[in-house]
C-alpha cells in the first residue's frame, strides 16, 4: 500500500497535521546548511520525529498531495530548477543560487526545523536582515583568514559551499537572518580568489600583490605581524605505532618549548620554524638543524636493526626481538641522552619493563602473614600474582631470559626469567588460592627470606618488616654460645654444642625442629645439653615431657645420670604410675612412652609442659594412627622431634613430623601431596625436589657420620637397653625361676667345682638365650624384641649406606637375623665356624657385595680385616670383654679411615644388664671363664664366687 493510499485509509487527526518539513543542519566544519525534507505529523505546529524522507515527484508539483501547500509546490519548483538533481533525492546541501529567496520561502513556511546540539528538532523563524563585514583573523599559529563577521554576534553559515551571501544564525531565538554588506560585484569577484589561509610568512608577498587593487574595492588587508623570536628547548620524541600497515614503524620528532609554547616537528616536515599568535603578540621558534642533526646521528646506532622507509625518520621492522632490545634494553640509555618515547594505543610490540618492585607485609590478629607483590610501571601499581597465577596456568614456563605477561591494556610486560622462575619456585604452592595477597601462617615466616633471596636487590619493602628479619636471622647460623652454661658433665664435640645451639637459634624465632643426625652421633646428649642450658637460664618453668618407645626410656635415664644429674627427672611408665599425677610437676623432665600417652592422654592434657621431645619421631609418620593423633592432642610451648630416618618410605612421612612440629609449615596434606609429594616421587622433577629441601631446611638439622667425621675419635660405643615385651618378660622370668630351683638340686648332688662351674654356666646359657630370642629355646609363640630391635637398627644403617658387622655368639641366632634379612631384601654375608671359604666371604664384604655381615664371635674374633665396615653392632654381651673388643677391632684397625661406630645391645633387666656392669668393674673374671681349662681349681674358685654372686643377684631380683 502506498503512502499516499495509507493517508487516505487512516486521515491525521485534527490535532495532529501531516505537513511536508524542511530540516535543517549546520555542518560544523564548513559552516554550511544542509537541507533534508520529510513528511511527518506535527502535533501543534512541533516537529516531535523526523517523520517519513520524501522526495520530490513531478506528478505532486502537477497534483499536489495534502501534505504539500501552495507555498510548498513553490520552493519545491525553485529547488528543481536551481539544481535538477533533488528530483533524485531527500536531503543534501542548497543549490548554489546567489539569491536569498528559497531558504526565506522555506523560513516562512513556519515548517522548516533545525537540529539542535543536544538533539531535537526545533523551528526556525526567519529574522530581519543584518549587517556583516570583513575582517582577518589570526589564527593560533600567526597564519590570517578573511571571514565575515556579524556586528550582533551570530554565527555566520552559508547557504550552499560556493554561496558569497552570508547569513547570520542566532540560537536564542531561534532565527535566521540573511545577511547585507557593502561590498560590491568586483569585491566579491575578488575575494572568490582569495581562499585558505594566510602563512605570516606570506603576508608581505599578499600585500605586494593585492594592496593597490584591494583598497579601491574596499576589502581589508591583512597586517604584517613582526614576531619575537624565542630561545626554545629541543627534545627528541621517538613516535611508535602499528596503524594499518603490517610492519610497525617508529618515527623520530622534535618537540620544541619555550616559556609561552611548544610544538612538535615530525623529521619529515621541512618547516624551519613554528609560530605562536597570543592575540596581540606573535611568537616564533626558530627549528634548530644542528642539534636534530646530533640527536639522529646518536639514535642511528639504536635503530641498526630496524629498516628504514623512503619518509626521512621513519624506521620499521616486522621482529618482535628487535622491539623488544629497543624498548628495554636501549630505552634507558636513550632517555638519558634525552630521547622521550611516545607509545600509541595499539602498538603490537610495547614492550616494558618495571620500574620499581614492592614487597608489603601485613600481620592480621591472628599473626597470619599477608603478603603483596606489585610492579610500578611509570607510577601506576601492578598486582604481581595475578600475573604469576597466569603463568602458573600453562603446562611448562616458556623458554628465553625474560617472561612476557600481556597486560589488559596490550603492554607486553618484561621481566627476567630468573626472578620470576625463582619467586614461583617460593610462591607457587600458594598461588591456587584466590585474592591477590598471599596468606602465610606463622610457621611459613622462614619463606620471607627464600622470597628476599629472589626479588631484586632493589626491591622497596613495606610493612612489618620486623618479620622480614627474622625470617633472614632463622636462616643465619645460630649464634654459638658458652658450653661452659650447660651444666653438662661432658666436653661436647663442635657438631653437638652447634645442634644446642640450633635449637636455641630456633626457639628464640618461636619455631621448632627436628634433631635428625645419623644413629650414634648424640642426638639423647644434645637434647639433655640443651635442657640443662635451659634449666640453668630459667626458661624450664614446665617440665619437659620426652616420649620414647618403651626399649629406650631406659637410655635417657641413663643418659642422664652420667651426663646431667643435677636434672631432676620423673619415668612415668608401670602399673603404679597413676600414683604420680599430682607430682609430677616438681620435675624438670618427664619420661613416658608412645603407648602410655595414647592409654593416658586426658591425664598429660592437662599437664603443663614446656617441650614436647619425641625420640623416634617417626612412631608418628602415620597422621591418621592413635599415636599420632595423641601426641598432636598435647600442648606445650616448644616441640623438638629426634629421628635418623625422619623419612622412611614416602614424603608424607616427612610431612606429619613437620606438621607437628610447626602446624601448616608444608600446607594442607593434600596440597602438599600435589605440589611436592607427587611431582617428586612419580615424576622425579628435580626442581621441585629443591623448593622442597629449601622450604624445610630451616627445620631440620641432620649430619651424617661422614660430615662430622674430623669431630669424632675413632671408635664410639654405645650401649643401647632394650625392654622385653611382657610375653618376653614372663617367659625370662620362668626360665628364671625354674632355673634357681634346678640349679640349686644339681649344685647340691656334687661337689666337684669343675661340674659345678659348667652348671651354673649352662643355667647363665638359657637366661642368655632368652634375652636373646626365645626360638633359641624352642619357643615359637614368642616375641623377640633384641631382634625386632636389631633388625630396625639395620634398616635404618643400610639406608645411611653403612656397611656392618653383627657379631654373636650364638650362630643360630645369626640364621634368625639372616632370615629376618632376607624378609626385608637386605643383602648379607654370614660367617661361621663351618664356613669353609672364610676368605672369599671377606673379600666380597670388601668389595661392598653386601652391606651386612653376619658372623659368630668365635670365628670373627681374629684374623679378619674388615675396614670397609664403619658399624659393629654386638647381638648379645659376651662374658670376655676382650673378645668383644678383639671382634671390634675387625673393622676398627689399621686401614680403616672412617670412625667406627659399636653398639652393645643389651636386654633391660636381665642378666645380660649384670653381665655389662660386671665387664665394667671385674674385665679380668671373663678372661679367667674363657680360659677356664688352663687354670687351676683354686684359681677358678675364687672367679667362681662372682659368678655365684652374678646368678644369685640375678635370681633374687625376681
Amino acid at each position: 500500500m502506498s503512502f499516499l493510499a495509507q493517508l487516505r485509509q487512516h486521515p491525521p487527526s485534527a490535532a495532529q497535521t501531516l505537513q511536508l518539513c524542511y530540516l535543517l543542519e549546520i555542518q560544523h566544519t564548513s559552516n554550511i546548511l544542509a537541507l533534508r525534507l520529510c513528511v511527518t505529523e506535527l502535533q501543534q505546529g512541533q516537529l516531535h520525529a523526523a517523520g517519513k524522507a520524501y522526495q520530490i515527484q513531478r506528478q505532486h508539483l502537477l497534483h499536489p498531495p495534502p501534505f504539500i501547500t501552495p507555498a510548498d509546490k513553490v520552493i519545491l519548483q525553485r529547488l528543481i530548477e536551481a539544481d535538477a538533481a533533488w528530483l533524485q533525492q531527500t536531503e543534501g546541501p542548497l543549490p548554489a543560487i546567489q539569491d536569498a529567496q528559497l531558504l526565506l520561502d522555506m523560513l516562512a513556511s513556519q515548517h522548516c526545523f533545525i537540529q539542535r546540539p543536544q538533539g531535537g528538532w526545533q523551528k526556525l523563524l526567519p529574522a530581519p536582515s543584518e549587517r556583516v563585514d570583513l575582517a582577518w583573523v589570526v589564527d593560533i599559529d600567526g597564519g590570517q583568514q578573511l571571514r565575515w563577521q556579524a556586528i550582533t554576534g551570530g554565527k555566520i553559515v552559508f547557504s550552499a559551499p560556493n554561496a558569497t551571501t552570508p547569513w547570520v544564525y542566532h540560537r536564542d531565538p531561534l532565527q535566521l537572518a540573511v545577511a547585507h554588506h557593502r561590498l560590491g560585484a568586483s569585491a566579491l569577484q575578488a575575494l572568490q580568489e582569495q581562499t585558505g589561509t594566510l602563512p605570516p610568512e606570506q603576508i608581505t608577498a599578499f600585500l605586494q600583490r593585492h594592496q593597490a587593487s584591494w583598497q579601491p574595492l574596499g576589502l581589508p588587508l591583512p597586517q604584517e605581524l613582526p614576531p619575537l623570536q624565542h630561545l626554545a628547548k629541543i627534545t627528541p620524541v621517538l613516535h611508535f605505532s602499528s596503524r594499518s600497515s603490517p610492519r610497525d614503524r617508529v618515527e623520530l620528532a622534535f618537540r620544541y618549548s619555550s616559556d609561552l609554547f611548544c610544538s612538535q616537528f615530525p623529521l619529515a616536515v621541512e618547516a624551519r620554524q613554528l609560530d605562536y599568535w597570543d592575540g596581540t603578540q606573535l611568537h616564533r621558534l626558530i627549528r634548530q638543524d644542528a642539534a636534530e642533526t646530533a640527536y639522529l646521528e646518536q639514535l642511528h646506532p639504536y635503530l641498526a636493526q630496524h629498516a628504514p622507509t623512503n619518509t626521512p625518520g621513519c624506521w620499521v621492522s616486522d621482529s618482535a626481538n628487535v622491539w623488544q632490545q629497543l624498548l628495554t634494553q636501549s630505552r634507558g640509555t636513550l632517555e638519558q641522552l634525552g630521547f622521550q618515547f611516545h607509545i600509541e594505543s595499539g602498538f603490537r610490540h610495547h614492550y616494558v619493563i618495571p620500574t620499581h618492585w614492592r614487597a608489603e607485609i601485613e600481620v592480621t590478629q591472628e599473626q597470619v602473614l599477608q603478603l603483596c607483590l606489585q610492579l610500578e610501571l611509570a607510577g601506576e601499581r601492578i598486582n604481581l600474582l595475578e600475573l604469576l597465577k597466569q603463568l602458573q596456568e600453562m603446562n611448562h614456563l616458556p623458554a628465553g631470559d625474560n617472561r612476557c605477561f600481556t597486560l589488559p591494556d596490550g603492554r607486553l610486560l618484561l621481566l627476567p626469567a630468573d626472578k620470576v622462575n625463582g619467586i614461583m619456585a617460593e610462591l607457587g604452592d600458594l598461588l591456587t588460592s584466590s585474592g591477590t595477597l598471599v596468606r602465610l601462617p606463622r610457621s611459613q615466616l622462614n619463606r620471607l627470606d627464600g622470597l628476599h633471596q629472589q626479588l631484586p636487590d632493589a626491591t622497596q619493602w613495606q610493612g612489618a618488616l620486623d618479620r622480614l628479619e627474622q625470617a633472614i636471622s632463622l636462616h643465619q647460623t645460630p649464634a654459638l654460645l658458652e658450653q661452659v652454661l650447660t651444666g653438662v658433665e661432658a666436653e661436647l664435640r663442635p657438631y653437638q654444642w652447634l645442634g644446642v645451639c640450633w635449637l636455641q637459634h630456633l626457639k628464640r624465632h618461636q619455631l621448632n625442629g627436628l634433631l635428625a643426625d645419623d644413629m650414634g652421633l648424640g642426638k639423647t646428649l644434645q637434647t639433655l645439653a640443651h635442657l640443662s642450658l635451659e634449666r640453668q637460664q630459667g626458661q624450664l618453668q614446665q617440665p619437659a615431657l620426652i616420649i620414647a618407645p618403651t626399649s629406650l626410656i631406659h637410655n635417657w635415664e641413663a643418659e642422664i645420670e652420667r651426663f646431667t644429674p643435677q636434672l631432676r627427672y620423673k619415668i612415668v611408665h608401670g602399673s603404679k604410675r597413676h600414683q604420680q599425677w599430682d607430682t609430677l610437676q616438681d620435675y624438670d623432665i618427664l619420661i613416658s612412652s608412645y603407648q602410655l600417652i595414647v592409654n593416658d592422654l586426658s591425664n598429660w592434657q592437662e599437664q603443663a609442659l614446656s617441650w614436647i621431645i619425641l625420640d623416634e619421631a617417626q612412631q608418628i609418620k602415620n597422621p591418621r594412627t592413635r599415636v599420632s593423633q595423641a601426641v598432636r592432642a598435647l600442648e606445650s610451648d616448644f616441640k623438638l622431634c629426634l629421628s635418623g630416618t625422619p623419612m622412611e618410605n614416602h614424603l608424607g612421612e616427612l610431612w606429619a613430623l613437620l606438621d607437628f612440629l610447626n602446624p601448616d609449615c608444608l600446607g594442607r596434606l593434600a596440597d602438599f601431596r600435589h605440589y611436592y609429594q607427587k611431582p617428586i616421587e612419580q615424576q622425579a622433577h628435580g626442581e621441585r625436589m629443591v623448593q622442597l629441601q629449601s622450604r624445610i631446611a630451616p627445620f631440620i638439622l641432620r649430619r651424617t657420620k661422614d660430615q662430622v667425621a674430623k669431630d669424632l675419635p675413632a671408635k664410639i660405643e654405645t650401649h643401647q637397653y632394650i625392654s622385653l615385651a611382657d610375653d618376653q618378660q614372663a617367659f625370662y622370668d620362668a626360665q628364671k625361676s625354674c632355673g634357681a630351683s634346678e640349679l640349686q638340686q644339681q649344685l647340691a648332688d656334687t661337689e666337684h667345682s669343675g661340674q659345678q662351674q659348667i652348671l651354673l654356666l649352662t643355667a647363665l646359657l638359657r637366661l642368655r638365650q632368652a634375652c636373646c630370642d626365645p626360638l633359641l629355646l624352642g619357643e615359637t609363640d614368642i616375641s623377640s624384641a633384641k631382634r625386632e630391635h636389631c633388625i630396625e637398627m639395620v634398616e635404618e644403617l643400610v639406608a645411611e649406606n653403612r656397611a656392618i658387622l653383627i657379631f654373636s655368639q650364638f650362630t643360630s641366632m645369626l640364621d634368625l637375623l639372616a632370615q629376618a634379612l632376607d624378609k626385608l631384601a637386605i643383602d648379607y654375608l654370614q660367617l661361621t665356624g663351618k664356613s669353609r671359604n672364610r676368605q672369599q666371604l671377606v673379600d666380597a664384604f670388601q668389595r661392598g657385595e653386601a652391606p651386612v655381615f653376619l658372623i659368630s664371635l668365635k670365628a670373627g674374633g681374629v684374623g679378619l680385616n674388615l675396614t670397609r665396615a664403619d658399624t659393629v653392632i654386638h647381638y648379645d654381651p659376651w662374658w670376655n670383654s676382650a673378645a668383644e673388643q678383639q671382634a671390634t677391632d675387625r673393622a676398627h684397625r689399621i686401614g680403616q679411615d672412617k670412625p667406627v661406630f659399636v653398639y652393645k645391645l643389651i636386654a633391660e633387666n636381665t642378666i645380660e644388664e649384670k653381665i655389662a656392669q660386671l665387664q665394667q668393674h671385674k674385665a679380668s673374671i671373663s678372661q679367667h671363664i674363657n680360659q677356664q681349662a688352663q687354670i687351676t681349681g683354686e684359681r677358678f674358685a675364687l672367679k667362681m664366687a662372682d659368678l655365684m654372686h652374678l646368678w644369685q643377684q640375678e635370681t633374687e631380683s625376681t
